[in-house]
């Protein structure tokens, strides 16, 4: 582990969350090595976002996945656009902005599924914006379970969207510009989504890591102060209320034996003087 000593440092990065200075700086220390020790499969997977630390990226990957949600579901509708309006079968008059001669229109189940990788796309591009918006607060406040659905999120839409690339790209004319522009497009976004997915679940460890630490220092705390409390409550804390006890008890001690014991006197407290 690093030392606390007022730097910028988190328990896993040499950069990235305040929370871990902010909260453990006096806690941490009490605590052993070996309760404190990770698995390494709870360790992120990441020190660092290849760039700049974790938390600085965790913000850059949320805007990109805000953009890239924009980018998907616009691509994904005029995909489903140009499918039904080329559909086999189909005809249509008058002027148009571009061809359609780029559109699949060969096999019907090709085209089935053309249609259908659009429709999920689009519903995933939803998704990923809420969760985007979800997580900016979650990164503000550091609480890591706000990235919980974006995690969900981009672990099933990264992997559908190399799906959906490998077969457009098997399937469609690579002769035309549109599709050679979405392969090199998404050949890149792919290479992002995982690289982000994989800086984001880095961070989120790294926090949950910093809670398990915070809960353990609660409770050593919370254990000491209890302590504290049970014995220092049962000890007397004023010496007359002792002294008082004492001389009862032999006082009547005294006269259970016969012994004429005289009432004590009081002595005359001083005036103050001023």
């Amino acid at each position: 582990m690093s030392n606390y000593d007022g730097s910028r440092l988190s328990v896993y990065s040499h950069a990235s969350t305040t929370r871990s200075t902010r909260t453990l700086g006096t806690h941490s220390r009490g605590l052993s090595l070996k309760s404190t020790r990770v698995p390494w499969y709870q360790k992120p997977l990441v020190q660092n976002a290849f760039y700049t630390d974790l938390t600085n990226g965790a913000w850059h990957i949320t805007f990109y996945t805000l953009f890239l949600s924009i980018w998907s579901g616009l691509t994904a509708v005029f995909d489903i656009y140009v499918l039904e309006e080329a559909k086999p079968g189909s005809s249509h008059t008058g002027y148009y902005l571009f061809s359609f001669d780029f559109v699949y229109v060969g096999n019907h189940h090709v085209r089935n599924l053309l249609l259908m990788s659009a429709l999920f796309t689009l519903f995933g591009s939803l998704a990923l914006f809420v969760t985007s918006c979800i997580i900016l607060d979650a990164l503000r406040l550091e609480k890591e379970t706000g990235f919980k659905s974006w995690l969900v999120t981009m672990g099933i839409f990264t992997p559908w969207r190399i799906i959906a690339w490998a077969y457009a790209s098997i399937v469609n004319d690579m002769i035309f510009a549109y599709h050679i522009v979405m392969f090199l497009t998404w050949l890149f976004f792919n290479v992002l989504n995982v690289m982000a997915w994989v800086v984001m679940y880095s961070l989120y460890l790294e926090l949950t890591g910093i809670s398990k630490l915070e809960d353990m220092a609660k409770l050593k705390m919370d254990t000491l102060s209890s302590r504290a409390g049970s014995i220092y409550g049962s000890r007397p804390t004023s010496p007359h209320s002792r002294g008082g006890g004492q001389g009862g008890t032999l006082q009547s001690t005294a006269s259970s034996y016969g012994y004429a014991v005289p009432p004590q006197q009081h002595q005359p407290r001083r005036q103050a003087q001023f």
